[in-house]
């Protein structure tokens, strides 16, 4: 190819390399396919608003009890409070039948929601995020630690 601009010769270069493909294999069309997935992520996702951890003044105060959270994205809002293991929360903005609960160890679990968005659901130890469906599109929380494990 002579140059950058000429057109007719990257065309000619393009079907000299198309004659000699003859199928994309399996492997690069499933490559193709996630990548694709990719271009919606943020959209996808509820970004951490508020922890109750974070507050400057709670070191003062000493341990909370009850932790709370806050996550939204576009014309959707999720809060929730912590206490033990049992977490009550609400969907705000959005119409949800239920909520989803991930965890590394148990796999996913549903709670469902009440026509205000309430929900309460038990969370078990180690990382858990949180799903909710809306208009087809599944919602989630970044990966947190809610429960702590055992030490040891």
């Amino acid at each position: 190819m002579s140059s950058s601009t000429d057109d007719e010769g990257l065309m000619e270069e393009l079907a000299r390399a198309m004659a000699q493909v003859s199928e994309v294999p399996e492997h690069r069309r499933e490559a193709a396919r996630a990548a694709f997935s990719w271009r919606t992520i943020d959209e996808e996702l509820l970004a951490l608003t508020h922890d109750s951890l974070e507050l400057a003044d709670a070191a003062v105060r000493g341990a909370l009890d009850v932790r709370t959270l806050g996550f939204e994205t576009d014309g959707l809002s999720l809060e929730i409070e912590v206490d033990g293991d049992q977490v009550f929360g609400q969907v705000l903005d959005a119409a949800v039948d239920e909520v989803l609960v991930e965890s590394v160890g148990e796999g996913t679990q549903t709670s469902p929601v009440d026509a205000s968005g309430v929900f309460s659901v038990v969370v078990p130890a180690g990382p858990v995020r949180f799903g909710v469906r809306v208009d087809g599109v599944l919602r989630r929380t970044p990966w947190i630690v809610l429960v702590a494990g055992p030490q040891g």
